[in-house]
């Protein structure tokens, strides 16, 4: 498994319960395993139009949210964070993840849809394999703590600094062995209900966690128009191809600023 301030917090208790009426399109952003969502997307907002209105979803057990216990499965981190969601969800709003966060932002995304009846209008999911590749699933969250260190040393996403410090790491590892839990016991279930939003696959073409021939299989999670997007670099390309990738997720995101802006329009007419 692999493992800033915020436009709006994901917090259940700071949620508005009762929201304005937005056009601005909502992009719910969730980060890879370990990863704070406020820091990892901290710097997107100025990258993206003025029509988009960024809400990193921080997970339990990180960030504003350190206190809390962190969930080791997919179906209780969308279950924590549909407290978040659902209340914000006051007009069109679109899903990105990397890595586990991909895991999730599908699985929220299904939830929504399905049982909420609140579709989305784009998922974008980045740096995990699809839900129907049927790969050996890891154990690594059950190794041993030396080892565990090196298993994060080896995906290049934890700074060789924090994984020599071992006051920091007491606080680090038990946030990473939840999250890696989650990934590695994820199955999907019931693979027959399917978005119907436009799906975006994003992946870094010398990504040894999640290959580009892995990504394609994310057009069978739904009905909708799907796309495969490969960017230069390894599993953490989104930090090392930063402003590619938020030129892409624009590009991706602008017909339903079209389309939006067309309903307005005959509306007022």
């Amino acid at each position: 498994m692999n493992s800033g301030t915020p436009a709006a917090s994901s917090h259940p208790d700071e949620a508005s319960a009762s929201p304005a009426p937005s056009n601005r399109l909502k992009l719910f952003c969730l980060p890879y395993a370990g990863g704070s969502a406020n820091r990892v997307f901290h710097d997107w907002t100025p990258a993206l139009t003025e029509h988009v209105e960024l809400w990193p979803l921080e997970l339990p057990g990180r960030g504003a949210r350190m206190a809390e216990s962190p969930c080791t499965s997919v179906e209780a981190l969308v279950d924590d964070l549909l407290h978040a969601v659902l209340p914000a969800l006051d007009g069109p709003y679109a899903l990105f993840g990397h890595s586990l966060g991909a895991i999730v932002a599908f699985e929220l995304a299904r939830r929504l849809e399905h049982a909420h009846h609140r579709p989305a209008v784009h998922l974008m999911v980045s740096g995990h394999e699809a839900p129907d590749v049927l790969s050996e699933p890891d154990r690594d969250h059950l190794l041993p703590d030396e080892e565990f260190r090196d298993r994060l040393s080896e995906l290049a996403g934890t700074p060789q600094e924090v994984l020599d410090n071992d006051d920091l790491m007491e606080l680090v590892i038990p946030v990473l062995r939840a999250d890696f839990a989650a990934a590695n016991t994820y199955r999907l279930d019931s693979p027959w209900l399917r978005l119907s939003c436009p799906v975006t696959a994003f992946g870094g073409i010398e990504d040894p966690e999640a290959p580009p021939h892995t990504l394609r299989a994310w057009q069978h999670r739904s009905t909708g128009p799907f796309r495969l997007r490969l960017l230069p670099g390894n599993h953490f390309y989104l930090h090392s191809e930063q402003a590619l990738l938020l030129q892409s997720i624009t590009e991706a995101l602008a017909p339903v600023h079209e389309a939006e802006a067309v309903r307005l329009r005959e509306k007022e007419a």
